[in-house]
């Protein structure tokens, strides 16, 4: 590393002492690449915020870093939840404050990429914690589940939790069982202990957002998900269903992985399949933009700009000038 990258780490690291480096942007613009060419020059280490990521086994639908880019970089909150498992933004918020304190007596530079707004929205905005979810309840509301059905949990939940009701769809079974755990651990509703006064946040963002003109970033998702499928999506679904995770489970609701599971099904063909994959990854594209343009102050890129890296780290370091 060159002497003028090591005085850039001395001045991140004073004017960054409550400012974490945030790489936002919808899926497949490249926020990965950056993040890695970024960590390289500053001496960093990359806390993933994409709620698909954090899922083991989901590796090619996810499009998690490559082996050999976690070894040029230190990555975190990848590959650590078990796939019938949940994992909330709350559990996130507080887990990246973790690593970031942990980075940080490395004396490295944190990063936080991804594309999960509620997940970043968590860390600067901590939610109020809630009690750890209890395996026993989850089993009993799950037999209730299959005995009556999911509009029989909702209407228990409305009579218990009607705020919390009224702000999920009727056939959230997650979110249902959720607010109905909380309350019998608590004997309070969750929707009253998620409007307390939350904890204020430890750090600050700065905020770097990348996006690309739209039929471009069309382009990459196209691509992404062709790379996917000649990479082997087909056989890592295959893999995951003969472990016998449910195809029901928040991380094969993802998309990619529903829609192979619709071609075993026979719903679709591998065609019709990987048409909708990319139809609803733009889907999901746009919505992430919007979350993310609602966001003040964010500076913005576009990622094939070939002064970015310089142009990024510039506000850190006055010194850096590669």
């Amino acid at each position: 590393m060159s002497n003028i990258a090591y005085s850039a780490i001395d001045e991140i690291n004073e004017v960054v002492m409550n400012k974490i480096l945030v790489i936002i942007g919808p899926t497949a613009v490249g926020k990965t690449k950056i993040a890695i060419k970024i960590a390289k020059k500053i001496s960093g280490e990359i806390i993933s915020a994409d709620s698909r990521q954090i899922y083991q086994y989901l590796t090619i639908g996810t499009a998690k870093p490559t082996p050999e880019e976690r070894q040029l970089i230190r990555f975190h909150l990848i590959d650590f939840v078990h796939p019938d498992d949940t994992y909330s933004c709350g559990q996130f918020g507080r887990d990246a404050e973790a690593k970031i304190g942990e980075v940080r007596k490395r004396n490295n530079i944190p990063i936080v990429c991804g594309g999960t707004g509620l997940y970043i929205k968590a860390l600067f905005h901590p939610l109020h914690v809630l009690p750890q979810s209890d395996e026993k309840l989850k089993e009993k509301f799950t037999t209730i589940l299959k005995q009556h059905g999911i509009e029989y949990l909702y209407q228990k939940l409305r009579a218990i939790d009607p705020e919390w009701a009224g702000k999920i769809m009727p056939q959230d079974k997650q979110r249902i069982v959720r607010g109905l755990e909380v309350y019998e651990i608590t004997g309070k509703p969750l929707s009253s202990l998620i409007n307390k006064q939350k904890r204020k946040a430890q750090f600050q963002p700065y905020y770097i957002g990348l996006n690309a003109p739209r039929d471009i970033l069309y382009q990459k998702i196209d691509k992404r998900v062709d790379e996917m499928i000649k990479k082997g999506l087909v056989k890592e679904v295959t893999s995951l269903l003969k472990r016998g995770f449910d195809h029901q489970s928040n991380a094969l609701r993802t998309i990619g992985y529903k829609e192979i599971i619709a071609y075993f099904q026979k719903n679709l063909t591998l065609d019709e399949a990987v048409k909708k994959i990319k139809q609803r990854t733009r889907n999901f594209a746009k919505r992430q933009i919007t979350w993310f343009n609602k966001i003040p102050d964010v500076h913005w890129y576009n990622p094939e700009d070939i002064n970015i890296i310089k142009t990024i780290i510039k506000p850190f370091s006055t010194n850096c000038n590669q």
